[in-house]
């Protein structure tokens, strides 16, 4: 059995280190409702007094240094453990702690040239261990699943498709975890990467679902046109939705991300979620507006509920619409919109740089920090929006990527997409 504190640098093993002969410790978990948990480990010393004092003040600092990890951006601090020689070494996340001597006269007594004495090290620490970091198995559409990498591509549902899929056998443990998530560049070129949209689809059918409505599937097709000024009381592009999309999503709130062919200047595009009853729309809930720039490009018009209303298997007449406001006549044609899970959403905006082939970008989930990567060199001109991206053991899921250049988006852009990620448990 092995018991230790580390920052990664300095590491005690309060199962015997130096002045530590032993302790005695067995994990418990808190309740589920529970962000941390506080345990005592208790430790047997023995040696001089400044052996002894040299020790626990080490123990106290690491622990200290636990407290202070998350305010001050400092290392983080794990309490490790092993049940048996040989079995797996997981880890846990402290959140501070400090060190209590007995009270026993005999057990705190420190005159002597050798001592044994006892302490109980309290520690709080994260309510959940993680496993080592493994490699996570992918696939997509065109190559079945494998580590190392697997090409994806920035499109919709043709032949090349946007996700990576994970089988239900390859994440372990019992609760989701973070992903460590690396995409490189493998279009040939340089890329002006800005804003990458990722989604995790876990609950809404997500080795079947098509999520990507075309263009010229709206009512009227891909292209619309509107003189003079124009406001949100014209249905622009209007989808019915389909009762299997429908008893996918159940209900479930979907970011809409459309796909412009081109666009007009200083438009502002909002998405709705109507009924449809006899031809008539009615607006049951609407997003917020999101200007659009000339061009090809890439929007993001925020999460709706789809259909509202919570759980609704068997719901139909509904229809996704975006309409616009804009104070002149335009045009614009609307290559697709792609609806994004948000079992697990993450956005990163690249700050500004163009990025060789090869190059490209990582999120770590796991130890935390977003950016790009050239070679082993990590550059910090990421910016990330929302929690990092999560996946649930014993589930099939998929994970969706869309990415942008600047003002415009390009189709069919391969990427190289991997993964890694630590099992999380409740308890050892």
């Amino acid at each position: 059995m092995l018991t230790r504190i580390t920052d990664g640098s300095t590491t005690i093993a309060l199962s015997g280190d130096g002045a530590i002969i032993g302790c005695t410790y067995f994990p418990q978990p808190a309740g589920n409702d529970q962000e941390t948990t506080t345990e005592t480990i208790v430790v047997i010393l023995e040696g001089t007094d400044a052996a002894i004092r040299a020790k626990t003040d080490a123990v106290e600092q690491l622990l200290t240094q636990a407290r202070d990890a998350v305010a001050l951006l400092a290392s983080r601090v794990y309490l490790e453990y092993q049940t048996a020689d040989g079995a797996t070494i997981y880890r846990s996340e402290l959140r501070g702690g400090h060190v209590v001597w007995s009270e026993a006269p005999g057990r705190h007594r420190l005159s002597a040239g050798s001592n044994l004495v006892e302490v109980a090290v309290i520690v709080e620490r994260l309510n959940f261990w993680e496993g080592p970091e493994t490699e996570v198995y992918l696939s997509s559409n065109t190559q079945s699943e494998r580590v190392g990498g697997v090409a994806v591509y920035n499109n919709d549902n043709v032949s090349n498709t946007n996700w990576v899929g994970i089988a239900s056998n390859r994440i372990t443990g019992n609760l989701p975890a973070p992903l460590r998530l690396r995409i490189l560049n493998a279009s040939g070129g340089a890329l002006a990467w800005t804003n990458f949209y990722i989604a995790n689809n876990v609950n809404s059918a997500p080795s079947t679902i098509d999520c990507w409505l075309l263009g010229s599937e709206a009512t009227g097709g891909a292209s619309v046109n509107w003189s003079g000024s124009v406001t949100h009381s014209s249905l622009l592009y209007a989808f019915t939705l389909s009762s299997t999309l429908l008893a996918q999503t159940q209900g479930r709130y979907f970011r809409v991300l459309p796909v412009f062919s081109s666009n007009a200047a200083n438009v502002f595009w909002r998405a709705g979620i109507y009924s449809v009853i006899s031809g008539v729309y009615a607006p049951l809930v609407v997003g917020k507006e999101w200007t659009g720039i000339s061009g090809s490009e890439l929007l993001d018009l925020g999460a709706l509920p789809i259909p509202p209303g919570g759980l609704n298997a068997g719901t139909g007449a509904v229809a996704l619409t975006l309409t616009a406001r804009c104070a002149a006549g335009g045009s614009a044609v609307l290559d697709f919109v792609q609806l994004m899970a948000t079992d697990s959403f993450r956005r990163l905006e690249q700050i500004g740089y163009s990025l060789a082939n090869g190059a490209g970008i990582e999120d770590n989930g796991i130890d935390g920090g977003a950016y790009a990567l050239s070679g082993s060199t990590r550059y910090p001109i990421l910016r990330a929006y929302h929690a990092p991206i999560l996946v649930w053991p014993g589930r099939t899921q998929r994970l969706f990527i869309l990415f942008d250049e600047g003002t415009d988006f390009v189709a069919g852009r391969q990427m190289t997409v991997s993964a890694w990620v630590r099992p999380r448990v409740r308890s050892v």
